[in-house]
């Protein structure tokens, strides 16, 4: 009977193994690289252009670091996670790395230097870049000088830190399928579906996770909380419904201000490093796909008049803490001030169905944003020394019934109690809302 139990102890342990290891990527054949129409040069061309469409620059660069070298902190359920050095340095990056070992890396979360690699590291959505983009990434790699730059080891709880056991997350989350079009729909739809879904990886951050860290693909662009912000849903639905349209949402994607409001947080750095490099073609197409525009639609949104506000609207409780914290920097009707201060009266985190963002902003502020010595914004002062849930609570309701066409808004001082408690725990309740490290 002993020897039957150590026998069938062995199997299993054998079959999990096996399990765990066909699902670290190692052991797949990388396809051989196809014959090229493009010289090199074109290549590593195109091979910087994908980098910039998968945003490679700001999350292998550290602020104030050399490009590439990594450093940059990412916040995970499990502990900090930091990006690593990807320059050619045989030490410390992937200068000893092949094109097989690029292709395990990038497609499947397998690296050479320390094995099977974190979710954090958008290879879910990179496994559907084309063949012919990842050699010319790899060929555009290939070209950054090497820096001896040592990474930063990870903090990660145990038994998440045993890498090796990633191979059974891919196993059960890891969707080892390519890219698909969807031919009922346009060139230029499938173009931005494969920039949202493929290089631009957008569903990382904008698509709630379960427990596993693995993205609830029936939820894909429904938004989730990251880094003390609401990364809002970016369906079709809620997007027309925030009052998005194809000419706003694509200068958006060029400069991070709109009528609907200027970006922060991460997507400030998504524009910089990665958005704001594109054609604009390309920007266009993932706004026809995020809007799911179909062909001939036309884009019949016009620029609204000044609208001002109604002496009943100023009598409403919330607009005297409107005039006493905002009405100095956005004026007394929420205009604001072009190239200078963003204008209220078309913002969007006003008509999102979560009032996250409205709380967050008023308790953290904002950084100046400088896209141009004549296009920008000014700082915005945190206000969470100075005003009370209440107050917040009254200035949200205003807004969102003012700006926000809604109904009725029922934001109560308890609910802004709550955000404030989870900004503070978090660490970002300081000045410009910067993560303190304790």
């Amino acid at each position: 009977m002993k020897k039957i139990i150590s026998f069938s102890f062995i199997t299993i342990l054998a079959a999990v193994l096996l399990f765990i290891y066909y699902g670290s990527g190692l052991h797949v054949e990388v396809p051989a690289e196809k014959e090229s129409t493009l010289t090199l040069e074109q290549k590593i061309t195109r091979g910087k252009a994908v980098a910039y469409e998968g945003d490679c620059l700001a999350c292998h660069t550290t602020e104030g670091g050399a490009d590439y070298i990594g450093g940059l902190e990412f916040e995970t359920p499990f502990g900090p996670l930091y990006s690593t050095n990807i320059t050619q340095d045989k030490q410390y990056g992937i200068g000893n790395y092949s094109r097989e070992d690029f292709y395990h890396a990038v497609k499947y979360g397998y690296s050479k230097n320390s094995g099977n690699l974190y979710p954090a590291m958008p290879y879910t959505s990179y496994r559907k870049l084309s063949d012919e983009d990842m050699d010319a990434l790899w060929a555009y790699m290939k070209t950054i000088n090497g820096i001896p730059v040592k990474n930063i080891d990870n903090n990660i709880i145990f038994p998440a830190n045993i890498r090796f056991t990633l191979g059974a997350w891919n196993q059960v989350f890891f969707d080892d399928t390519d890219f698909k079009e969807d031919v009922s729909k346009s060139d230029q739809w499938n173009e931005g579906k494969y920039l949202v879904e493929a290089s631009g990886h957008c569903g990382e951050c904008h698509t709630p996770r379960n427990l596993a860290y693995a993205m609830k693909t029936e939820q894909a662009l429904e938004g989730q909380v990251l880094e003390g912000w609401n990364a809002v849903s970016i369906t079709p639905e809620a997007l027309k419904k925030n009052g998005w349209t194809l000419s706003s949402l694509t200068d958006f994607f060029e400069t991070g201000n709109s009528d609907q409001g200027a970006t922060f947080g991460g997507m400030k750095l998504v524009i910089q490093e990665s958005l704001s490099h594109l054609t604009p073609a390309q920007r266009l197409a993932m706004s026809v796909y995020l809007l799911d525009m179909k062909p001939g639609e036309i884009d019949a949104s016009l620029t609204p008049p000044r609208v001002y506000l109604s002496a009943q609207q100023k009598s409403d409780k919330g607009y005297n803490t409107y005039a006493a914290y905002c009405s100095g920097c956005h004026g007394a009707d929420g205009l604001g001030k072009p190239n200078a201060v963003v204008a209220l009266n078309k913002n969007s985190v006003f008509k999102d169905d979560s009032a996250f963002n409205a709380i967050a902003v008023v308790l953290r502020g904002l950084p100046k944003q400088q896209e141009s010595l004549v296009k920008g914004s000014v700082a915005m002062t945190s206000f969470t020394d100075s005003i009370s849930d209440k107050d917040v609570a009254n200035l949200v309701n205003f807004a969102n019934t003012t700006w926000g066409n809604k109904t009725s808004s029922e934001i109560t001082a308890s609910e802004v109690k709550e955000v404030r408690e989870q900004l503070n725990e978090d660490g970002y309740l300081n000045h410009m809302g910067v993560k303190v490290h304790n």
